[in-house]
């Protein structure tokens, strides 16, 4: 008799996603428009706000919505560099050697990006980071891979976003699929302590302010990255 997989009831949390990025696609809400508030979501999809906050998370990521720290959730621009972002996963990251070259090109792009960063990243803005980075660390704990995964990820969109380049920022957006995919597959290999461990010295570094300082430790982050799932990958053929 063939083995059969039990099938996973699909997450809440994107079920809640996938209800407001229809919205959003809708245009039930429109661009500039608040969003009703978490405590208004959660009664009107029966759903906890951790549930509604990550969903808000992963449409902020699509660059869908807009966090503004105190006043709540917007509804960004729709552009055409969001809709192929949102609906055509056109490059699918499945093998190691695609991952390494979506690293070497975070290599390059995220040592700029945060060197752009560093000068002008305010305390609210790193307020922002830290949030994002106790939630990796609380994932990193009990959540899935793909939880961790996105949490990661939000946490290098947000440095795009506080560069205020906005090629940097709609590039991120236009291979948002690839970098997911693959920070997916970096979490599988390599498990959250390193990420944890770097993203720490990051935001340390930040506080300083020190241009010098940021684009070295984001080097090293993503360079020791590479250099492990290169001897992951040799030891898997071995």
């Amino acid at each position: 008799m063939a083995k059969l997989k039990k099938i996973k009831v699909e997450s809440l949390r994107s079920q809640v996603y996938m209800q407001l990025k229809n919205q959003l696609m809708a245009g039930v809400w429109k661009p500039g428009e608040k969003l009703p508030s978490e405590n208004e979501l959660c009664a009107s999809l029966g759903v906890s706000r951790v549930t509604v906050r990550a969903a808000i998370q992963q449409l902020e990521i699509l660059g869908l919505v807009e966090t503004r720290h105190g006043d709540g959730n917007f509804v960004k621009e729709f552009s055409g560099v969001n809709a192929f972002s949102t609906l055509h996963p056109f490059i699918q990251i499945n093998e190691n050697q695609d991952i390494m070259t979506v690293l070497e090109y975070r290599k390059i792009i995220e040592k700029g990006t945060i060197g752009l960063v560093a000068p002008k990243i305010t305390q609210e803005d790193i307020d922002k980071l830290e949030e994002t980075y106790k939630t990796m660390v609380a994932l990193s704990e009990t959540g899935e891979p793909q939880q961790q995964a996105e949490a990661d990820h939000l946490f290098h969109y947000r440095l795009a976003q506080i560069s205020k380049n906005p090629i940097i920022i709609k590039v991120y957006e236009l291979i948002n699929v690839i970098l997911s995919a693959a920070m997916v597959d970096i979490v599988k290999l390599l498990g959250t302590e390193m990420g944890l461990r770097y993203h720490r010295q990051l935001i340390d570094a930040l506080k300083t302010r020190d241009k010098a300082l940021c684009e070295a430790m984001m080097e090293a982050h993503i360079e020791e990255t590479i250099q492990k799932i290169r001897a992951k990958k040799e030891f898997t053929l071995a």
